[in-house]
């Protein structure tokens, strides 16, 4: 019981103690002398003056403990104006700055086998149509991934986000104008975070940063499967760099954006000429999201006339939330198109050329350890204008995966995968129609 509280106690038991007394002694007044009523009233004024004196005791030994407290104490700080306290490695003036990423490392098996590509250095040879798991009966470093950010205060304020990225993904991802493309080192997104606060709030993003499109992205864990979908791969970007804003609307029910970049992974612009990008993602309920993503824009190098349109639609659904809440659906359709391609591609004789395709995905949450996820998927490219070439006119593929995550911080993987082809001499350098492929992921994920 600290000081307060006895003084507190202390007042009570005696006041109740003098009113119990003068009671006492006026009750039975009648039935005493008058020097005996006299000397209660003496005692009662006695004990009301030593409370008096106890109370102002307790009132200084207060004062001396609160001070000494105060003095144990270190001085206080002030809290960032971003992020949560705690939440960061590095404390400043502006803000918390966070820390974050994984390390990914994985083995996949080509039941084919096949042959070592013209001037490859894998000696075990490339699955075909592959990119971020290309490399076959090898165990490979395929992303180390640091995180450092400050997101800018909802308030109102700055902030920045950069993602460094190191292995064999990053010689997939690497944007033209950059590192080249060949380095297993690359800058996957570096941009300056301003948030105004206008209305709902705008925010703007400044640099490099991933693209609008596709129901995928670059960091293997956060998709539902660990090898990217054909239409990951060939029908949309990866990077932009440029400026892009995003305004919501109906409490958060409705998300634009609008963006002005270089191109298709392109830091440098090759033809001083912009794309525009567009996105409306519409969410009625937690059940239930869809999103509409455009971009336009002329990508041939020293050429502002001839533009390629993307159209991309993501939609992701929990069908029954009461009965099966951990069942989620997904689908994703993309179409694009591109006037005199064969400026970059004589095959085409200066047409047009387009593509398109779609994903449907499924994912379960069996235990809070195991989730099981499958993909389907088509895409027709009649003139080769993504896959490089016109033999390969339709694919179809599906994967199944099991994601088990028996250690807090450690994500294992385990996936099957069977690609097909309208062509014969599609896959295993030619010889093949189809392909079939095991793989095996390890992410340890931290920050």
């Amino acid at each position: 019981m600290n000081l307060a509280s006895r003084k507190n106690l202390a007042v009570k038991i005696l006041s109740i103690f003098t009113a119990f007394l003068f009671c006492g002694a006026t009750a039975g007044s009648a039935d005493v002398s008058q020097a005996a009523f006299d000397q209660l009233l003496k005692t009662n004024k006695e004990l009301l003056e030593t409370v008096t004196k106890l109370s102002k005791k307790v009132d200084v030994l207060e004062g001396r403990v609160d001070q000494a407290e105060r003095t144990q104490q270190p001085a206080s700080v002030a809290a960032p104006t971003g992020g949560e306290p705690g939440d960061g490695v590095l404390r400043t003036d502006g803000g918390d700055i966070q820390l974050s990423g994984f390390v990914d490392t994985s083995f996949n098996w080509n039941l084919r086998t096949p042959p070592t590509p013209a001037g490859g250095t894998n000696a075990t040879g490339n699955s075909t149509l592959r990119s971020f798991d290309r490399e076959s009966n090898t165990f490979d470093v395929n992303n180390i991934q640091l995180n450092i950010k400050r997101p800018a205060p909802e308030a109102g304020g700055v902030g920045f986000t950069t993602e460094f990225t190191y292995g064999t993904d990053a010689q997939v991802i690497e944007s033209a104008g950059f590192l080249g493309g060949t380095d297993e080192f690359s800058i996957q997104e570096a941009f300056v975070e301003l948030k105004a606060p206008i209305g709902s709030g705008l925010t703007v993003w400044v640099g490099k940063f991933a693209t609008l499109h596709g129901a995928e992205v670059i960091e293997n864990y956060m998709n539902w499967n660990a090898s990217r979908s054909l239409l990951f791969n060939n029908a949309i970007p990866f990077t932009h760099t440029g400026i892009r804003a995003f305004y919501n609307w109906l409490d958060g029910k409705i998300t634009t954006g609008l963006g002005l970049v270089n191109g298709w992974d392109n830091v440098i612009d090759n033809n001083n000429f912009k794309d525009i990008e567009a996105m409306v993602k519409w969410t009625p309920s937690e059940n239930f999201s869809i999103a509409q993503n455009f971009m336009v824009g002329s990508q041939i190098v020293e050429d502002q006339g001839d533009q390629r349109y993307l159209f991309d639609t993501v939609a992701t659904w929990v069908p029954l939330p009461n009965d099966l809440p951990k069942l989620t659906l997904m689908a994703n359709f993309d179409f694009g198109t591109e006037e005199r391609l064969g400026k970059t591609s004589p095959a085409l004789e200066g047409g047009p050329a387009d593509w398109q395709g779609y994903a449907l995905y499924a994912k379960y949450d069996l235990y809070d350890w195991l989730t099981l996820a499958a993909r389907w998927e088509q895409f027709w490219d009649d003139q080769g204008a993504r896959t490089g070439t016109a033999a390969l006119n339709q694919l179809w593929e599906m994967t199944y995966t099991a994601d088990i995550k028996v250690y807090k911080n450690l994500l294992t993987r385990l996936e099957y995968r069977h690609d097909n082809a309208d062509s014969k001499t599609a896959f295993d350098g030619g010889t093949a129609q189809n392909q079939d492929t095991v793989g095996a992921s390890f992410i340890y994920l931290f920050g």
